[in-house]
């Protein structure tokens, strides 16, 4: 059995599966409405301040609207979170099952990848040079 104290510290905050999926689409429905600027995610902060807070990269993918939601991907998640909450896997255990999972899902290893070239970036020369 999994170490329910330690790993369950994400929860403390009360919010379920179903709530965190709940407000979600609250802010997903003022996103996709169109018309979004800085004033009104400032809004959606304030009227979800919990969610904000404890899920800030969540809320800030789903504040974002260069890129469909996906919602296959958070049920994905959410699913482990619940395995984790009911004691059928470790935190420890989950992470690297997610990882596993992820990496046969976006890494091609027939293909090798793409070449990684840095920007050049012109250093001054001062009058001591």
């Amino acid at each position: 059995m999994a170490d329910t104290n330690k790993q369950k510290d994400f929860i403390k905050d009360g919010m379920t599966n179903d709530d965190i999926i709940n407000t979600l689409k609250k802010i997903r429905l003022v996103i996709e409405n169109g018309n979004v600027n800085d004033e009104i995610i400032d809004k959606l902060k304030k009227e979800h301040d919990l969610f904000s807070n404890r899920y800030p990269i969540l809320f800030e993918l789903a504040t974002r609207n260069d890129t469909p939601f996906n919602w296959d991907y958070l049920q994905y998640f959410l699913n482990m979170r619940a395995k984790i909450v009911n004691d059928e896997i470790t935190s420890e255990k989950a992470s690297v099952v997610v990882g596993e999972e992820w990496f046969k899902r976006h890494v091609n290893i027939n293909k090798p990848p793409e070449k990684f070239v840095r920007a050049n970036k012109r250093s001054k020369k001062t009058d001591d040079n």
